[in-house]
């Protein structure tokens, strides 16, 4: 069954023919284990860039411990709800955000709440990996130096090491902290992104395609890596791999020309979807 959904994915993904019914999840993914409770919740979210409306009414509840994966075209508006959950879309002047986000209760756009605290508390990884250019120690270090989470350089290292660890990257940087961060593989730049999230003690981590740019084996340490912080965090990402939300997220949201077609399990997205345009861009019939 397993070989059956990815071939049935892949081939969707890469044009090829369509499957003709719901694909089937595998029977030990991970999104049949039970999710933690409401982490964060939206309701009827709307995002403007200047006279353009890109998101309508997005309303949807973000389990915490679990992985929720957002699919759709592109340009349908899931990365733009994505920077809503961090406040992202503050820093670009024309956009606009209505609606209600809430993060454990507390209104994340409320004006008394300061965004940068904010996105220490939400972390994001990036499609493109950036690290600092800076050594492997220094990118890690830098979030818990600037809050001031540890007090001295031994806590300080502890921490960066802890951090690395977690992000399955201590083990291949451990004798060399000190060289550039620009120096490693695409692969180990994304999981050093992962660890300098980690290190200032996120609650939620945001991915906007964080395996687009690698090849499949870094991509493999990656969604491997997700699964073990899920256990932790509470992981939100957007992925155009139909297959990848499929191995890795618990929940799914179907994004279509910036609405909220449907968000389920995703084994029922992906199984028995009651809209029709999700089983249509699942099957690969537009996308």
């Amino acid at each position: 069954m397993r070989f059956n959904l990815f071939r049935q994915l892949d081939g969707a993904e890469s044009g090829g023919t369509a499957a003709t019914s719901p694909l089937l999840a595998p029977p030990h993914a991970a999104h049949q284990e039970p999710t933690g409770p409401i982490k964060i919740q939206t309701r009827d979210v709307s995002v403007f860039y200047g006279d353009k409306q890109a998101l309508f009414d997005v309303s949807v509840d973000i389990p915490d411990k679990a992985v929720t994966a957002f699919i759709g075209p592109s340009g349908c508006g899931k990365s733009s709800f994505l920077r809503c959950l961090n406040r992202m879309n503050d820093t670009i002047p024309i956009a606009r955000v209505k609606g209600s986000i809430r993060m454990d209760g507390e209104d994340i756009y409320d004006k008394a709440l300061d965004p940068v605290l904010l996105r220490a508390r939400v972390g994001m990884v990036f499609q493109k990996p950036n690290p600092f250019p800076k050594s492997i120690f220094e990118n890690v270090a830098y979030g818990p130096r600037i809050h001031g989470l540890t007090e001295n350089k031994t806590e300080l290292a502890d921490r960066v090491e802890q951090s690395l660890k977690r992000a399955g990257l201590w083990a291949e940087v451990a004798d060399r902290l000190d060289a550039a961060a620009t120096g490693l593989s695409g692969g180990q730049q994304q999981r050093l992104v992962i660890a300098r999230a980690i290190a200032v003690e996120p609650e939620v981590i945001l991915m906007d395609e964080p395996c687009s740019a690698l090849d499949p084996i870094a991509t493999a340490k990656i969604e491997e890596l997700m699964d073990e912080l899920r256990e932790e965090y509470c992981l939100v990402i957007v992925t155009h791999s139909m297959a990848q939300a499929a191995r890795v997220s618990q929940r799914t949201a179907f994004f279509h020309m910036g609405e909220l077609v449907e968000f389920d399990d995703t084994e029922t997205i992906f199984q028995n979807p009651r809209d029709k345009r999700t089983l249509d861009y699942i099957t690969g019939r537009f996308g």
